[in-house]
């Protein structure tokens, strides 16, 4: 589904001209999948009046035989107010015919072609069969921005509707393996009613809450069906080697992932029950892409979403123990606090209370010597505007460390 990704309303095409047009293609042919994309400087012809940078990549076809077949593609951008008239692309036309090893040649513009451009393209195309020539208007960037809407995020992120947003997420964690900052993480959820969202792009949203957000503010699962769930869950599992391979490949944190996976086991617990989850769990590992996955294999995918989701729940059972007295392992203490908080939906209005009681008893001793008697405050707790006595905050710093340092 790609339809209403983008608003190409909201993208200022009249503006985009010279190394703005010029990004807006790379991102592009980046999300294309084209290899070994490049910018070429110094470029000849008409090229040298459009920044003189001319964009290099390759995409790659399998022959009937099973060989990769490489077809070269160069790019080149035409920023114009109004039409791009013959004069404009003849000579790049000529020069890339010239090199020999060119195979696509595009031409580019943020407006329109005109009627004796795309004569003169035509006409010429008739008597050379290489390169093939590609005239992409306005339109047919909308087209193409709207079926990848990745590109237009890195540049004009307004121009994406929430279904838009959501489709990066989810672009971004499945083909890239990064997971979707905060900002847009908000975004989403403030849009989730209006939303299709696939087990896909749950995960990705799962994960990256768990990387750079609030699982406990935005309970993703909660916003789910039973039926959601549970696909997401087997989704996760079926596709458990290749989500931690490519997170690893990209040198992205892998913590994010074992946490997702155990956020959703409690999430299906709560909703469905251990025994209907276990017997999903069973029945994905005894049919792993058509066989039995073996106990080596099972233990590799089922340790760390286990033991994160049993180390969790015994952080939050023995923070008010009176029988057990241990330290959290998997959990901070607000996380701890909050924890019941990811099973359920909260408004994403309401506002989080930090702020922190302090008592300070005037007659107790401080237990470095900075702050005694009744009418001095401690320096640390009660130092009000640090950014503008910075001397004085640094100094109450270095006698702390001072006097705290040899004490350990």
């Amino acid at each position: 589904m790609t339809e209403g990704l983008v608003l190409p309303s909201q993208i200022p095409w009249a503006e985009i001209k010279g190394k703005d047009l010029e990004e807006l293609l790379y991102w592009l042919f980046d999300s294309m999948g084209a290899k070994d994309l490049e910018w070429r400087k110094g470029g000849k012809g008409g090229g040298s009046s459009d920044q003189g940078r001319d964009l290099e990549c390759s995409f790659y076809t399998s022959s009937p035989e099973g060989e990769l077949i490489q077809q070269k593609w160069w790019v080149e951008a035409k920023g114009r107010t109004g039409t791009v008239d013959p004069a404009d692309i003849k000579e790049s036309v000529l020069n890339v015919s010239g090199i020999g090893d060119v195979d696509v040649l595009v031409i580019a513009t943020n407006s329109q072609f005109s009627n004796p451009t795309r004569d003169w393209v035509k006409m010429w195309q008739e008597k050379h069969k290489r390169p093939l020539v590609k005239l992409w208007e306005r339109s047919s960037l909308e087209r193409l921005a709207s079926k990848n809407p990745l590109a237009v995020i890195r540049l004009y992120s307004k121009a994406l509707s929430g279904q838009g947003k959501l489709e990066v997420a989810r672009t971004k964690f499945w083909n890239y393996a990064t997971y979707t900052d905060k900002p847009l993480l908000e975004e989403i959820w403030k849009n989730k009613e209006n939303l299709t969202v696939s087990h896909e792009s749950l995960f990705a949203l799962i994960a990256s809450e768990m990387a750079n957000g609030d699982i406990a503010r935005r309970s993703w699962a909660a916003t789910a069906t039973n039926e959601e769930l549970l696909n997401t869950i087997m989704h996760g599992l079926m596709n458990w080697f290749y989500i931690f391979f490519r997170i690893n490949e990209a040198g992205s944190r892998q913590s994010p992932i074992r946490e997702s996976f155990s956020y959703l086991l409690l999430a299906a617990v709560d909703r469905v029950g251990a025994k209907t989850v276990s017997t999903l769990i069973n029945n994905v590992l005894d049919d792993f892409h058509g066989k039995k996955l073996d106990p080596v294999g099972r233990k590799f995918i089922l340790e760390p979403m286990i033991k994160t989701l049993i180390g969790e729940i015994r952080d939050v059972c023995t923070d008010d123990c009176a029988r057990i007295s241990t330290h959290p392992n998997f959990l901070t203490k607000s996380e701890i606090v909050r924890y019941w908080d990811r099973l359920v939906i909260k408004g994403i209005e309401e506002k989080i209370d930090d702020r922190v009681l302090t008592i300070e008893a005037f007659t107790a001793k401080c237990e470095i010597g900075l702050a005694n008697g009744e009418k001095k405050h401690c320096p640390i707790c009660f130092i009000e505007n640090p950014e503008k006595k910075v001397f004085a905050s640094l100094k109450t710093v270095e006698e702390i460390v001072k006097a705290r340092k040899h004490k350990k």
